[in-house]
């Protein structure tokens, strides 16, 4: 069997393709049938609860482990910061200035 340089890009391609996977966006097959799966079985044991039977300490337990599925926590607001002024002098040259002078500058 005989490849032209077509045939062989051809192959080289098709090749590549295999290999790269799913396109962008296409979903993962075993991951949605694994999550369909889950969901049956979490529906069900849901279903299975029977809350009469149950201690107020478990409904509390059930409560507090399902409640971050069912709300989201809230978000802390930030206080707004007060805004600061401040001025920048440029000396150039300390030795124009007396100590005092300098103290002064330091201590505003």
């Amino acid at each position: 069997m005989t490849f032209t340089l077509m045939n062989l890009l051809i192959l080289m391609e098709q090749l590549l393709k295999h290999f790269r996977g799913r396109q962008k966006g296409t979903p993962n097959k075993l991951t949605s049938e694994i999550k369909d799966k889950l969901s049956t079985i979490i529906n069900e044991a849901i279903d299975s609860i029977d809350l009469d039977s149950m201690s107020k300490a478990e409904k509390l337990k059930l409560i507090q482990l399902g409640l971050p599925y069912v709300m989201t926590k809230p978000q802390q607001e930030e206080s707004p910061q007060e805004e600061q002024n401040f001025q920048i002098e440029i000396i150039d040259r300390l030795n124009k200035y007396k100590d005092r002078d300098l103290d002064k500058a330091i201590m505003r």
